[in-house]
């Protein structure tokens, strides 16, 4: 009896470790898994690195528009078709 019931133990015990084994490897808390995250994770940070470039860029670009008045005059002409008192604007149709 004690045979089998050792026999019975290890072919328990192997198939445990073969289920443990396999959500390691496979499961959803497994290795595939962290894998994934780590790459997404990777993603995130380049992405998070260009888009704080990009904050910068357009932080130096707000506050030189602010100080030079060229930049002012630029957008009020362009944007909002302002002008002068004794201008005449001529407005051309794209194409």
């Amino acid at each position: 009896m004690s045979a089998l019931k050792q026999t019975a133990f290890r072919f328990m015990l192997g198939v445990e470790l073969v289920l443990v084994s396999f959500y390691y490897l496979c499961g959803s808390g497994g290795i595939v898994a962290l894998r994934y995250a780590n790459t997404m994770n990777t993603d995130l940070i380049s992405d998070i690195t260009f888009l704080e470039t990009a904050i910068t860029q357009l932080n130096k670009e707000l506050d030189e528009r602010k100080q030079n008045p060229f930049y002012r005059e630029s957008i009020a002409r362009k944007e909002l078709q302002m002008a002068y008192k004794n201008e005449t604007v001529y407005l051309l149709p794209e194409s």
